[in-house]
């Protein structure tokens, strides 16, 4: 005998419904977390020399030193291809870098031909981009995820340290201001 199709409806809407909402619930959390504004915790960094390092360039077999990029304010920004925040960033970078900020990246854990096809695809904010497949660079900074970024004095301190997305918001209320203060 078959069910009758009232039965059969009864059955979708007592399982889809639940399973509906349980979607719905994880979806937010997901994107809650994505877009949360972590509050700015104090880095063990700043107000400290930046760490010296050295590392491939991601477009060159250049290496270069950290101690190069001396006299100017400029932002050093772990970003990852495999990081769905660092997509979310990515044009604020390339507005940031439009409106001549000096920005480095850090290529942090990542292939260097999905970091190229990355930057290829979205633009290229960065005057160059470390690469650090194993995380040797990430381990001098102390970064625990990424995004992160770094605001660097033309002397080579670290003034200060962002967990998380890079915004206007962000931007202008910690970075600028330190930016400006000095100048």
């Amino acid at each position: 005998m078959q069910p009758s199709p009232d039965t059969t409806n009864k059955r979708i809407v007592t399982y889809a419904i639940p399973l509906l909402i349980i979607v719905v619930l994880l979806g937010g959390l997901f994107m809650s977390a994505l877009f949360d504004d972590k509050p700015d915790v104090p880095s063990m960094r700043e107000n400290k020399p930046l760490p010296s390092f050295s590392a491939k360039k991601l477009f060159s077999d250049q290496t270069i030193h950290s101690n190069d990029i001396r006299g100017q304010y400029w932002l050093l920004n772990v970003w990852g291809s495999w990081c769905p925040t660092c997509y979310l960033e990515h044009p604020y970078l390339m507005e940031l870098e439009k409106q001549g900020v000096t920005i480095v990246g850090v290529n942090y854990r990542d292939t260097e031909s999905d970091a190229r096809r990355f930057l290829e695809q979205r633009g290229n904010p960065y005057q160059f981009s470390f690469f650090d497949p194993k995380g040797h660079i990430a381990i001098e900074l102390g970064i625990t995820a990424a995004p992160e970024t770094f605001l660097i004095s033309p002397d080579g301190q670290v003034l200060f340290h962002r967990i998380g997305a890079m915004d206007e918001k962000v931007f202008n209320s910690a970075f600028k201001p330190l930016m400006e203060a000095s100048q």
